[in-house]
């Protein structure tokens, strides 16, 4: 009550817009202060806001300070001491335990544990292990465990264990854990798990999972999951590594409409409509429309409408494989067309370019040069060779006519391996 009585007076109501009562912003009990060095990543350890904490444990997975306990389960709203409780607070280096109100300022380094309100500005940093407000605003660095409401704005650097709100907003560096809000804009912008519209910056990270519209930048890497529409910027990639496939991003995938860049890849699986850049990759399978580059495109399995560029790879491939080579390592179904040359262990349709390899060929070859193992279905060419052809080596025109006790064993033996390895996939 007697805290009433004096916001109603004229004096104090002065002395909140120009500075804290010297009781708050030095406090004659310094053991009631917060540990400075780790303020705002650890709940309060002050007598009479909660217990004195065990050493900060850091999260493996976050990378951010892990404190035992919440806050929540200490010092509720209305818990005393309640001189941490203001309209509007002012000083230069104000310590509080909690704050309700319209806003509080400080001129170098705002720390408080407890923050209810408006917004709260500082010049230098401003820290908070629970900031709930329109925004929490710095010149140098915003810092909170747990924040909810608005934006955090800084020109360097804002950081928050578990935000929700509309974004973070800086010059340099964002970082949260979990994230949820509506975007993070900064030149490095990382999250471990995002869910929110769109992380717009020069460096867009997520370390576990990304659920949202785009990722727009120079360099966007999710390094678990992309759920969204686009990947947009010079590179582009999902998964641990950029390029690779025996390491965490060979079990991550990309799921949405498009990669877009000059490097597009996928260090895992690929669903959408399509990957597009100078060069692109997905190290497992792609199951879209179109995978095109201008210098190469490579998947580990290919099913879509289109894969293309100067070189065409996969391992195994459905559809069509376009470029100057085209080539599948196991099995192709459809058409591949090279420039120069086509190759696939098997061919299930027509193989087109200057020089056509295969094994064991079911369907057509048209080139300078064909050659075929097994050969069931022609080959049109000056110079054609096939292991089981009517003629080993014909001029013009050649053909094969069905399969003998061999290959028949040979694709037993293919297919009893093909479903080998897809058993071996599975299970990791």
């Amino acid at each position: 009550m007697r805290r009433r009585s004096l916001l109603a007076s004229p004096l104090f109501a002065a002395t909140l817009l120009l500075g804290a009562p010297a009781g708050a912003t030095e406090p004659s009990n310094q053991s009631q202060l917060p540990d400075a060095k780790s303020f705002g990543t650890t709940p309060a350890r002050a007598q009479g806001y909660a217990p004195a904490a065990s050493p900060i444990a850091v999260d493996e997975e976050t990378q951010f300070a892990r404190p035992p306990y919440r806050t929540s389960e200490y010092a509720p709203i209305a818990t005393d001491p309640p001189g941490d409780w203001y309209v509007l607070h002012a000083g230069l280096r104000p310590q509080l335990g909690t704050f309700g109100g319209v806003a509080s300022f400080a001129l170098a380094h705002a720390r408080t544990e407890r923050w209810y309100g408006g917004f709260s500005l500082s010049a230098i940093r401003n820290d908070a292990g629970t900031h709930a407000g329109v925004a929490q605003i710095a010149l140098g660095r915003n810092l909170s465990d747990d924040f909810a409401g608005g934006v955090q704005l800084s020109l360097t650097e804002n950081r928050a264990r578990s935000f929700a709100g509309l974004g973070q907003t800086t010059l340099a560096y964002n970082r949260a854990g979990q994230m949820v809000g509506v975007t993070q804009l900064a030149g490095y912008n990382r999250a471990h798990t995002f869910d929110g519209l769109a992380q717009l910056g020069l460096y867009n990270r997520t370390d576990k999972r990304f659920d949202g519209v785009a990722d727009v930048g120079v360099f966007n890497h999710a390094q678990g999951d992309f759920n969204g529409l686009v990947q947009l910027g010079v590179v582009n990639a999902t998964g641990e590594k950029v390029f690779g496939e025996d390491h965490f991003g060979a079990k991550s995938h990309f799921a949405g409409l498009a990669q877009i860049g000059v490097v597009s890849t996928s260090n895992g699986h690929f669903y959408g409509l399509a990957q597009l850049g100078a060069t692109t990759f997905t190290s497992g399978d792609f199951r879209g429309v179109a995978q095109l580059a201008f210098l190469g495109a490579g998947a580990g399995n290919f099913a879509g409408l289109a894969q293309g560029g100067l070189v065409a790879v996969s391992k195994e491939s459905t559809g069509m494989q376009i470029g100057a080579g085209a080539i599948a390592f196991e099995e192709h179904t459809g058409l591949q067309l090279g420039a120069l040359a086509t190759y696939a262990k098997s061919v299930d349709g027509a193989q087109i370019g200057v020089a056509n390899l295969g094994e064991k060929v079911r369907g057509v070859q048209i080139g300078v040069f064909n050659h075929a193992r097994s050969l069931r279905g022609v080959q049109i060419g000056l110079a054609n060779h096939a292991d089981d052809g009517v003629l080993p080596w014909t001029a013009l025109l050649n053909m094969g006519f069905g399969d003998d006790g061999e290959d028949r064993e040979r694709d037993d033996e293919y297919q009893r391996m093909k479903g080998a390895r897809a058993g071996a996939s599975n299970r990791f």
